[in-house]
């Protein structure tokens, strides 16, 4: 049962339990150094042992700087000062505990979501299943209150969904057919049939645990800062005592020299700094995995983006109509839907989406064919409807006159996007134009990230030249590249390559090797594709572009307060180290101004939890430059 006292955190709760205990005894009641020195060279062998690992693989680490100071003050029987020491040094072993089982609690509270059970449609009955025999392309029902166990696509019905769970965004988001549902989000009002697209572990939820978990793996390389530090002032804490002892032959000065210099209080900070931007990054959406990244997030000055699915969303939409028949809107709507309705084809279900826009019930075709990849043809009632393009004509028998034919030639030509026929008892009745629109949030993001400083915003897409012209005015890019492959997306990137700092952004499996080229690869997490996802360095789950300027200010925030952390660990070195020259400190006081001192920069640290309230003006500006456009 012992045993389980020598892991975190039980031991470090002992540790400074037992430490507080001894220096009030040694303090206040009686002066027992033997039995303070038996507690605190205990207490130090977790950070010895640490820097004598570091030391063996012939490096220097946080521990090892601390581990010397520690030997200074056995050696010298500063005991006091070894106890104060390790005091800190505590705190600091039981903020990295805190921060690794607050990963665990937070993959575990997540999976909690997921539902065990699932409403399946049989051929009309409806049967309660277990979500593990839940299988891809089942019909399942999400009853009001009810959590959707599975991602898929709305196949009827309509509903109000709060995905807070996933976006972090507590608003609800009105589900019609055709719409995206992700597991674990919950259905507030309405009844919903889905169709299963994603489950297990290609599940959003599921997905997102994992991220979690590999961004929690990285985390020791958030001490990198901290390990970098100490490699550079070791030695030369190490060269000044040195010449200190030469010169003066004084070895209380030494040793309080280099209890002034003890960096306890940067083992503890930085590690801080770390773990409060990266909790507060994932309370916005946004999984960034290590910090590393952080601090490379805040010295982007480039910025790459892939249009599809970054800068639009990445599913067609309707974008205009043009209607001449003596339907009207809601019969026209009605008999399109139902025409769609089981069409799997994205633009069909683009089409559907529109549909349930303007009509409530759309009833389910009588008759239903899959014309190739040209359209669809359906009969509802006495009614025939065909949409597709001009290779419906291979199939069906229709009129089309030379007007139509030349107004139709007209739009493909001015809007470069698929314009689709719409045939109503072999007649034609209209046009629908389908394309992937903008993300509405793009152009104000694209204005912050001006704004930041960033010296070069670029576009890269596979399309046309006239589409990606299109789109890049459209959120204000000036740069663009189109027809661009993978392999031509990683050329460019080795090509516009230089000292500054350059981030990827995109979603699909063709921006993997880009994203993996840049210095910081970053991915729509919610509609991207696995390999994107796991090639990337930050994930952004909510799919909102709006995102990555407010990482941008928490990377450079982030630096600041560390930065702020060491100046003012040497200002405090400056004012001991004068202390100690002049002999106003001997190794007692210096012990006890270093402990003092130690908490400024840890306060300062602990601004970065207050950063909600930074990115909560981030926000309402954006949703400002919303408004202006």
């Amino acid at each position: 049962m012992w045993k389980q006292f020598l892991i975190p955190p039980k031991r470090e709760y002992v540790f400074i339990g037992v430490l507080l205990f001894a220096l009030v005894l040694d303090v206040f009641v009686f002066s027992n150094h033997v039995a303070l020195f038996v507690v605190a060279a205990l207490s130090a062998l977790p950070t010895i042992w640490s820097g004598l690992k570091s030391l063996k693989e012939k490096r220097i680490s946080i521990d090892t700087f601390n581990g010397f100071a520690l030997l200074v003050t056995f050696v010298t029987w500063e005991i006091t000062s070894a106890a104060f020491i390790n005091l800190m040094l505590s705190f600091a072993r039981l903020l990295d505990w805190y921060t690794e089982s607050r990963t665990h609690h937070a993959v575990e509270e997540l999976l909690k979501l997921k539902p065990t059970k699932a409403i399946k449609d049989v051929c009309g009955t409806l049967q309660e299943v277990d979500v593990e025999e839940v299988k891809k392309d089942d019909v399942l029902v999400v009853k009001t209150g009810a959590r959707v166990p599975v991602d898929g696509i709305v196949v009827y019905g309509f509903g109000l969904v709060n995905e807070a769970s996933v976006t972090g965004e507590s608003a609800l988001v009105k589900k019609v057919m055709g719409d995206e549902l992700f597991s674990s989000t919950l259905n507030e009002s309405g009844a919903l049939k889905m169709k299963v697209t994603h489950i297990g572990k290609d599940s959003i939820i599921e997905r997102m645990a994992a991220l979690i978990d590999e961004a929690a793996k990285h985390k020791s390389k958030t001490q990198r800062i901290a390990d970098r530090f100490a490699q550079v002032f070791l030695p030369l804490i190490g060269i000044i005592g040195v010449i200190t002892f030469i010169v003066t032959r004084d070895i209380n000065m030494t040793i309080a020299l280099f209890l002034v210099a003890c960096a306890d209080d940067i083992a503890v900070s930085i590690p801080l700094a770390m773990t409060a931007s990266l909790g507060q990054a994932a309370k916005r959406g946004v999984i960034v995995k290590g910090g590393q990244w952080l601090d490379a997030l805040g010295k982007i000055k480039v910025l790459v983006l892939d249009k599809t699915g970054t800068l639009t969303h990445g599913k067609l939409e309707v974008t205009g109509v043009d209607m001449f028949g003596s339907f009207s809107q809601k019969e026209f709507w009605r008999l399109l839907g139902a025409t769609e309705k089981f069409s799997e084809h994205p633009m069909g279900r683009a089409v559907l989406r529109e549909a349930a826009q303007h009509v409530q019930d759309i009833p389910e075709p009588d008759d239903f064919r899959v014309l190739t990849s040209d359209g669809v043809w359906a009969r509802i009632g006495t009614t025939e409807v065909a949409i597709g393009d001009e290779g419906l004509f291979e199939h069906l028998t229709l009129s089309f006159s030379e007007d139509l034919k030349k107004k139709y030639q007209q739009l493909q030509s001015i809007h470069q996007e698929t314009t689709l026929l719409v045939f109503i008892n072999l007649q034609c009745v209209g046009f629908i134009r389908v394309g992937d629109k903008a993300r509405p949030e793009a152009v104000a993001a694209i204005h912050n990230l001006k704004s930041l400083g960033l010296e070069r915003i670029i576009m890269l897409t596979g399309d046309n030249e006239h589409v990606a012209q299109q789109v890049a005015s459209a959120v204000g890019i000036k740069e663009f590249r189109s027809s661009m492959t993978p392999e031509g997306k990683y050329a460019e990137l080795e090509r516009i390559r230089s000292k500054r700092v350059i981030a990827m952004i995109g979603d699909g499996i063709n921006d993997a090797p880009a994203l993996a080229r840049a210095d910081v690869g970053i991915a729509m997490g919610g509609g991207g594709t696995a390999v994107a996802v796991e090639t990337a360095d930050v994930v952004i789950l909510t799919d909102n572009l709006a995102r990555l300027p407010e990482m941008i200010q928490l990377g450079r925030r982030t630096t600041s307060v560390i930065r702020g952390d060491i100046v003012m660990w040497f200002i405090s070195n400056a004012i001991g180290f004068t202390l100690v020259f002049t002999g106003i400190f001997g190794p007692a006081l210096a012990a006890l101004f270093n402990f003092i001192t130690d908490f400024f920069p840890i306060i300062n640290s602990t601004r970065l939890f207050g950063w909600g309230s930074f990115t909560k003006k981030i926000a309402s500006l954006v949703n400002h430059k919303k408004g202006l456009h």
